[in-house]
């Protein structure tokens, strides 16, 4: 059994593009440093400027750099945020590769242990965030900012549980959630009122790490039921039941 493959030889650009990129993951250039410009990266891979402008193409296209132009111009790194995940994540749901009962089920079973990691780690800085979180939940009554403002606690909370991956998660899980209600832009009142992260804001604050894994799930199924009833009274309104297999009234 042959056990080699035979050499593929790799595209110029390619070769250019990976070792650009492997230089901004590593640290070699960080957020907001400008990459060599474009004479100097022709002189140092001894390629063609179509060579490096196609690999610059792709490193933009990648939201690795952003390219400006103008005498201050050039290709300036971007910052490595989770918005990679979510977007990664809302085109697999966009494909059908994803579902909302999907969604759900995962937040579920990981924002209960986020809860109960972020009681875990509380501390005075961590109070006064989820307090700042908490007062500005009544700041607009505009959709969506009432929608990301009702939002920000899940995030403190994500960011308590001092685990990046369990983080990204979380946040991605939820921005989804928040992008497919803009379909039926429900009353933010009727699918969050205000006051309901109170109880378990309260629990993570005393640390009672058991209690604010409970408090969690039950304001997930409390949400989880008026999102449906909002959702219900909009595909009523619009005698459309096409899509709500893919929906929270599959749920």
């Amino acid at each position: 059994m042959n056990i080699f493959e035979p050499i593929k030889q790799v595209r110029a650009s390619d070769a250019v593009h990976n070792q650009l990129k492997d230089a901004i993951l590593t640290g070699k250039y960080k957020a907001g440093d400008k990459l060599p410009s474009e004479r100097e990266l022709i002189e140092t891979f001894q390629v063609s400027r179509t060579v490096v402008r196609e690999a610059l193409k792709v490193l933009a296209a990648t939201s690795f750099v952003e390219i400006k132009h103008g005498a201050t111009g050039g290709a300036f790194v971007n910052d490595i945020t989770f918005d990679r995940l979510s977007d990664a994540w809302n085109d697999l749901f966009v494909s059908g590769k994803l579902t909302i009962p999907d969604l759900i089920e995962a937040r579920m079973l990981i924002e209960p242990m986020i809860a109960r990691k972020a009681a875990e780690n509380i501390n005075d800085h961590y109070i006064s965030k989820l307090h700042d979180a908490l007062s500005k939940e009544d700041g607009t009554k505009k959709y969506p900012e009432t929608v990301l403002n009702r939002s920000r606690v899940h995030y403190v909370i994500a960011e308590m549980s001092e685990n990046n991956f369990l983080e990204s998660i979380c946040k991605t899980l939820v921005i989804l959630i928040r992008n497919i209600t803009n379909e039926f832009q429900p009353p933010t009142d009727e699918v969050h009122p205000l006051h309901m992260h109170d109880n378990l804001v309260d629990a993570i604050c005393k640390g009672d790490g058991a209690k604010a894994a409970e408090e969690m799930k039950l304001h997930l199924e409390k949400f989880i039921k008026l999102m449906a009833a909002a959702e219900k009274k909009y595909r009523d309104e619009k005698s459309d039941y096409a899509s709500s297999k893919n929906s929270f009234l599959s749920l």
